[in-house]
């Protein structure tokens, strides 16, 4: 067992009408059945288009920002956690609609632990994502205070993975933003190319200067990790227009869009400071594509 280190919470507002909010979200943990808060993080406003009609927004909260609890410490133990453990809230009364939110870990043993996820799409074929329905505000007129996303548990090496969830930002420099298009691919150990995937344009402010975005990306052929080896993930663009990235994560979900909500969830990239230098087709300004390092996720006994 470990403690957290870092939090990491990625967010999809609603792209239908009135879905952004220019109120805050708070997120909050708390451990023993809900007598402690060792989390109760406000954000503020950023660089990102914060909480805005069909935009992603993605956060980090070091230890810093944990509440010093007695006989508990500075942080938490993901175990500690139960189904009510972690929820999203709202500090003003202009309403927001959520569509997606992931809330993820990394531990002190640098352990990367899912923790909570909702994701759109989910369900019955036309319904539209476990959020529906969902709205926050402090006017009970509009909406409620806070919700618990839904748990999730961290998948080993044997879950067949079924869909991605990738969320990323763009650095915030000059040109480091790109119209172009980017591309994952994911090949298996034995060379069968299980997903290729164009990531098309969405509502989001796609790869622009200084914002995150989230995107689900299919899966051709279902694979585990463990049939994945160093070589094995590509990002690649599209164009000469370079892309600079800040952040890059990807994640494997073992149920596919318009299955059930997904119980596993597989870290396979965890970029929290890009090192890989610039995407573009012009040799003379970066790389066409990269291999994104493979994650190696060990638990520890």
């Amino acid at each position: 067992m470990s403690d957290l280190k870092t939090v990491w919470f990625g967010m999809l507002t609603d792209d239908s009408d009135d879905s952004g909010t220019d109120s805050s979200i708070v997120l909050i943990i708390n451990v023993r059945d809900g007598r402690f808060d060792v989390l109760h993080r406000t954000f503020p406003d950023t660089k990102q288009n914060d909480q805005e009609q069909g935009q992603a927004n993605l956060y980090e909260i070091t230890e810093d920002d944990f509440e010093p609890q007695p006989f508990v410490g500075s942080t938490v133990d993901p175990q500690d956690l139960n189904a009510s453990s972690i929820r999203i809230g709202i500090r003003g009364n202009d309403m927001w609609r959520p569509k997606s939110v992931f809330v993820w870990g990394e531990q002190k043993d640098g352990l990367i632990v899912p923790l909570a996820l909702n994701t759109e799409l989910q369900g019955d074929i036309g319904i539209a994502g476990q959020l529906v329905g969902v709205a926050l505000s402090t006017d009970p007129g509009e909406g409620k205070l806070s919700f618990a996303p839904a748990r999730v548990q961290l998948g080993d090496s044997t879950v067949v993975i079924q869909r991605l969830l990738m969320l990323l930002t763009t650095a915030d420099v000059d040109n480091a933003g790109t119209d172009d298009d980017i591309a994952l691919q994911i090949t298996t150990s034995d060379g069968r190319v299980v997903v290729d995937h164009v990531f098309p344009d969405t509502s989001q402010d796609d790869l622009e200067r200084a914002q995150a975005n989230l995107y689900f990306a299919p899966v051709d052929i279902p694979f585990t990790r463990a049939e994945l080896n160093a070589d094995s993930i590509r990002l690649s663009i599209k164009g000469n227009d370079a892309w600079i990235p800040a952040h890059l994560f990807l994640f494997g979900l073992s149920e596919p869009e318009g299955g059930q909500p997904p119980e596993f969830v597989v870290p396979l990239v965890h970029l929290p400071t890009w090192s890989l230098g610039t995407l573009s087709t012009d040799t003379g300004e970066g790389q066409e594509s990269v291999v994104l390092p493979l994650l190696n996720n060990i638990i520890l006994l």
